[in-house]
């Protein structure tokens, strides 16, 4: 495991955690996809971002541009299952670079193990949660929507992941109808509980729970872009695409 004040050597294969901060949707979308390639050619481990977007609306694989009501609004167009969605500050975004293959399970098995995850953790909280499938996919909480999921797979390895809402403002889903819903279905934790509640703990519970799901007991983390490139760069290695050095 990762210790406290202590970083370990990353090799061809490790696994990383890359807890980000705030990072624009673009960039991070285009480390997604140059992780995948190395994970697809096991030069990476199974690796999870963590991270927070500014305002920023997505559209899947299953787009309908009339899911957009808001003029303005150009959503960016990418790989992942599902339509419209909104990230954005208060919500924990995070991204699975996972190779299926080497661990013997399917996407369904990775969205059931992400809700599972979620659901304890909210229960943790007082929140009664369930997991939904198919053109509902994600965690609910009755019939209000907390965490939207939707993954990628390109090669053995995914790609893309959830969108948790812990303190989002969620009027920035009235300019959308997210996944083909009515804007009222999203809700999130603040919401629930009628009181705050700290990004910082929830989200260093869930990586726990995420990385125990996954069986990765040893992993290289980084905690900002910036790091990241310092340490790629010092080292000789491309753990970021060419546009991001």
């Amino acid at each position: 495991m990762q210790e406290e004040g202590m970083r370990e050597e990353f090799k061809p294969g490790a696994s990383m955690v890359l807890d980000l901060g705030r990072e624009d949707y673009g960039g991070i979308l285009r480390l997604q996809r140059h992780l995948n390639s190395l994970a697809n050619n096991n030069k990476l481990g199974d690796t999870i971002i963590l991270l927070q977007h500014p305002d920023v609306y997505t559209l899947g694989i299953h787009r309908n541009q009339n899911e957009i009501l808001a003029p303005g609004i150009v959503p960016i167009e990418v790989e992942r299952g599902g339509s419209a969605t909104y990230h954005g500050p208060g919500q924990l975004v995070a991204y699975f670079i996972v190779n299926l293959k080497n661990q013997g399970i399917n996407v369904r098995d990775l969205i059931e193990m992400t809700q599972d995850s979620l659901i304890s953790l909210l229960d943790n909280y007082g929140i009664k949660a369930h997991g939904r499938l198919h053109g509902e996919t994600g965690v609910w909480v009755d019939d209000r929507k907390i965490c939207s999921i939707g993954f990628a797979i390109k090669g053995f390895s995914t790609l893309h992941g959830i969108g948790f809402n812990i303190s989002t403002d969620l009027s920035k889903f009235m300019n959308i109808m997210p996944c083909g819903m009515q804007s009222s279905v999203m809700t999130s934790m603040e919401k629930e509980l009628g009181r705050q509640v700290s990004f910082e703990n929830v989200k260093n519970d869930l990586k726990k729970m995420f990385l125990e799901k996954l069986k990765v007991k040893r992993y290289v983390e980084f905690n900002s872009m910036d790091e990241l490139k310092s340490y790629s760069v010092s080292n000789g290695l491309r753990l970021l695409p060419e546009e991001l050095l």
